[in-house]
This record gives structure tokens, sequence and C-alpha cells, in this order.
């Protein structure tokens, strides 16, 4: 599964890409991520923790800065994990890209992940969607962090938090349901419009489409 995202921080791109590099820096802002020292080779061992509805996965792994261009300000980044006792896995690779974007910078990253057992039962749009909404928290806190002074403690620098279960899962099949009616609001964008061109007298919905 590949996924394509972008945001934008406040800050000039050679520093914006120095903080991201900053694994230990990073971590605090991916939710449910603890990261421990790295050994000889840079790799660090770590966790992710996620909590989707009923289900919670600590993946135990280890990632790494496999590739890095400070002239061009790109990085590729690795990490592979398991949980469940070895059932469930995941492994990522990400394609970082830092952009100058007027007086900020525009982050671009390129992430492969390949997820296998129980969360992978949910479906690839499910887990897009919880990506790119956990991407989107973590932006938030990079950029809060790198507007913090350059004297700040660690105490006083934001983090991410714990990925929340309930409300997470709620959030993303609330906003997948609000996008599936405005979808069949207009005649001939939603699902299956192309199959169903005359629609039931009174809009009624008997489970057929």
């Amino acid at each position: 599964m590949r996924l394509t995202d972008e945001f934008t921080v406040h800050t000039a791109p050679d520093r914006a890409y120095a903080m991201l590099l900053d694994l230990p820096r990073v971590a605090p802002c991916v939710p449910g991520a603890e990261l421990d020292s790295p050994d000889a080779d840079g790799v660090h061992p770590g966790r992710v923790s996620v909590k989707l509805g009923p289900m919670k996965f600590v993946y135990a792994g280890r990632v790494r800065i496999a590739e890095r261009d400070e002239a061009a300000r790109t990085a590729v980044i690795e990490g592979e994990g398991k949980a469940g006792g070895g059932q469930d896995t995941a492994k990522v690779r990400s394609v970082m890209e830092v952009l100058a974007d007027g007086d900020g910078s525009r982050v671009r990253i390129t992430t492969d992940l390949d997820i296998k057992g129980r969360a992978a039962q949910m479906g690839q749009g499910v887990i897009t969607d919880v990506s790119r909404r956990l991407i989107s928290q973590a932006a938030a806190c990079i950029e809060a962090r790198l507007a913090a002074p350059d004297n700040a403690g660690e105490a006083d620098l934001p983090t991410a938090g714990p990925v929340g279960g309930i409300s997470l899962m709620a959030s993303v099949v609330g906003d997948r349901v609000r996008g599936l009616a405005t979808n069949r609001g207009g005649r001939g964008t939603g699902p299956g419009a192309a199959d169903d061109p005359d629609p039931k007298p009174g809009g009624a919905d008997d489970g057929s489409r």
C-alpha cells in the first residue's frame, strides 16, 4: 500500500530537514511511538502502540535512516515491527523530501506500507484514513516543536500522546459516512451511481445499493 502526504511548517527548509531526521526529537510527535537509543549502526529499537476499536496492537521493532541527501534535503526512513506474538507484522519505507515553500517548508512523504495480520483485515481504505489522520497529528506536533524556543526543555515541548482507539475509529468512520452521503447527494458522483441510474421513488434504500 502506498500513501503520499504533504504538510507545511513555518520554518526554513534546512532547519525543518534537520529536525525531521532527529528521530528522538520526532518520536514524541508520532502518536503511540516510543524510541530507544540507537545501536552502533544507528538503528533505533522501539515500539508503536495503536488501539483501533476493540483491537490493540503493540508493534515492537526498529527504525533507521537508510539513506540521506542533505543537499537535496531528501531521506529514506525504514522501519519494521511485530505484534501479537509475531502474527501481526508491519513494514514501512518512507521517502521524505523537504521543499522551500514561501517563508516556510513543504514536507512530502511517500510511504510504502506492508501490514499483515489482524490489522490488514480492516481494509485498505480504513488503514489509509487512519494513517493520514495520524500524520496530520504528527505534523501539527512537529510544527509546534519547531516554533518552540531553542532553550525549551523536553518537558516543555508538545507531544502527540497515545492513539485513542474508540474516538479515532469513530472519527474515521464518521468522515467516511459523511463522504458517502455527500457523494450520494450529487447525481452520478457516488459509489454505484453508474450501476443505478434510476433510483427508487422516494429515495428508499432497501439495501440493494
